[in-house]
């Protein structure tokens, strides 16, 4: 009987000092949201909170709190932080997979060996830990008795998004022959008219080169493999984009990045600089209507800072 006793007056103390509920306000608070703090009374109340605020209900552990506000079970949360986080540890060390990685580890004999024999070759060769799917698919092998490396080429050809993979290619073998060979083996996806073929450009994009982002390397199919790969730095094994019309979208290494500029149109007789273009209906803002209307913001009155707007009407359709 005497806890029945000290249980009611544990709910009645609980009660008045979460105060009344901040969703209805019509009846006293019974919960507080782990994460928010945000006081309820009802399922109902909890529901609509968490719809209203975008909150999960699951406490932050890693929240601030002043030392003013630490508790005992601010102190045994810390604790219990810190030991799933030695939990996660010891588990990411057993997983075979997830701690093979290449930091601070030596290489196995054969990508040593092989990465040897293409910085002699001018080529700076690094590999992906194991269980990326570049590395595991990575058939470039090095003949240690002939001491010449075979790789493998992977063409991305961009017009037609399609891509193909040929092994174990020669380094001393012409890449005009080598691309012949994938045009040939692809017949059924891939045909080039003499003039296309005249226009085919080849790029190898720059990987893990500083200040080098976005840029690539000018393929020449005249020269081998191993020519056209000499000063470059390759991930695994060379991709090369074949492309017909590069329209500066393949800056090269050691040019700026180019930035096109927006084109300018003729209305009236005038060169106007579009910015934003608005569409009004009879029935509002819909593009649905035929009988809408267009209009340009006037990018030249937009220059000139001033408050007032213009804009010009103008037809798509002609």
């Amino acid at each position: 009987m005497e806890v029945v006793i000290k249980r009611e007056l544990t709910e009645d103390a609980l009660k008045s000092r979460l105060g009344t509920c901040e969703k209805c306000g019509a009846h006293e608070a019974r919960y507080t949201c782990p994460r928010c703090e945000f006081r309820s009374c009802c399922l109902q109340c909890v529901n609509l909170h968490k719809k209203e605020f975008d909150c999960n209900g699951i406490r932050d552990k890693t929240r601030f709190k002043s030392v003013s506000q630490f508790t005992e079970l601010d102190l045994l949360s810390d604790y219990r932080l810190l030991e799933e986080a030695g939990r996660s540890v010891e588990a990411y060390n057993r997983d075979v997979i997830k701690r093979n990685t290449r930091m601070n580890k030596e290489l196995p004999t054969h990508l040593h060996r092989l990465r040897c024999a293409a910085a002699q070759r001018g080529i700076t060769l690094r590999f992906l830990p194991p269980n990326f799917t570049r590395h595991k698919f990575n058939t470039t092998y090095l003949d240690w008795k002939s001491k010449k490396i075979d790789w493998k080429v992977e063409w991305r050809f961009t017009w037609i998004d399609v891509n193909t993979v040929e092994n174990r290619v020669s380094e001393n073998e012409s890449l005009l022959s080598v691309f012949k060979k994938t045009i040939e083996a692809n017949s059924k996806f891939l045909s080039l008219s003499e003039a296309e073929f005249k226009n085919v450009h080849i790029f190898l994009p720059s990987e893990h080169s500083p200040g080098q982002n976005g840029r690539f390397h000018q393929i020449s199919l005249d020269k081998t493999l191993s020519d056209n790969l000499k000063g470059t730095v390759i991930v695994e094994h060379p991709i090369f984009h074949v492309v017909l019309d590069p329209q500066d979208r393949y800056p090269l290494v050691g040019t700026p990045l180019r930035v096109r500029e927006p084109r300018n149109r003729a209305i009236n007789n005038e060169e106007y600089r579009f910015r934003f273009v608005f569409v009004y209906s009879s029935t509002g803002w819909d593009t649905k209507d035929q009988n809408c209307q267009y209009f340009i913001l006037d990018g030249e009155q937009k220059e000139t800072n001033k408050k007032t707007t213009t804009f010009i009407p103008f037809n798509f359709r002609k």
